[in-house]
């Protein structure tokens, strides 16, 4: 695990700034610091209280176009691994993730038993999620990958889109859970041969946050669906993670 440190700006009563710092980063472009209140924010190493915040922030970051139809998790590890030096490609992510390769079973047009994305890629990478017959997986594998590669993770549901924000302030790309659309929709549920319920919906996709400006309204992402960079409303990217309840793994 890298070093970590906080630092606790001294001298500066106008300013009271705080930073997580990490050595050997990404280079980040900031502008802007403004005054926020101390809170405690989580790290893989467990807590500690900060004092910052970025107007905007840009991490220096590859556009990776994901090579296969459904490997767009491992896609955007890859981004976030390479955005931190760590120089692996998408086709070792998915190649170390555990598979579950069935088709779906499936009644009245919907799938109601299958793989579980929490534990494996489900389905056939080259699949189709409308046709059920491939799909994709969440955040605990390719948390568990993203740590075989050297690299620390923060990975969890429930994140809001201020504390992404701090994530890159900070130097941290952040792989998350959307729509293919970038827009909000429901979940529908099938039963994982483990027993597990797992919402699901066919246009399910993960890209890595790098860049945000908070003046602007803004979040900046690679969207490895389609190989660019993409800028969407900060609204937009709210609605867009909360599809799967803002599921996202941090990479450090």
């Amino acid at each position: 695990m890298r070093m970590r440190k906080v630092l606790v700006a001294t001298g500066l009563a106008s300013l009271g700034i705080s930073l997580i710092t990490m050595g050997g980063g990404p280079l980040v472009a900031m502008a802007g610091w403004q005054t926020m209140s101390c809170s405690p924010v989580s790290t893989p190493g467990g807590h500690a209280s900060a004092c910052h915040f970025a107007t905007a922030a840009y991490l220096n970051a590859p556009v990776i176009h994901q090579s296969m139809a459904l490997d767009c998790e491992s896609a955007a590890l890859a981004v976030a691994l390479q955005t931190k030096g760590i120089a692996l490609t998408q086709a070792w992510v998915f190649d170390q993730l555990p598979k579950q390769p069935q088709s779906a079973l499936v009644s009245g047009g919907r799938p109601v038993e299958w793989g579980d994305p929490y534990d494996a890629f489900v389905g056939n990478v080259n699949g189709s999620e409308t046709k059920y017959t491939g799909y994709g997986v969440y955040y605990p594998p390719i948390a568990t990958v993203a740590q075989h590669a050297g690299a620390s993770v923060l990975a969890k549901t429930g994140w809001t889109t201020n504390q992404i924000e701090y994530q890159i302030a900070s130097g941290h790309p952040v792989v998350v859970w959307t729509n293919f659309n970038f827009g909000y929709s429901g979940t529908s549920t099938w039963k994982a041969w483990d027993g597990r319920v797992v919402p699901y919906t066919t246009q399910e996709h993960a890209v890595t946050v790098i860049g945000f400006n908070a003046v602007a309204g803004t979040v900046t992402v690679i969207d490895v669906g389609v190989g660019l960079r993409r800028t969407i409303s900060t609204a937009q990217f709210t609605a867009a993670i909360a599809t799967f309840g803002g599921m996202g793994v941090a990479v450090w």
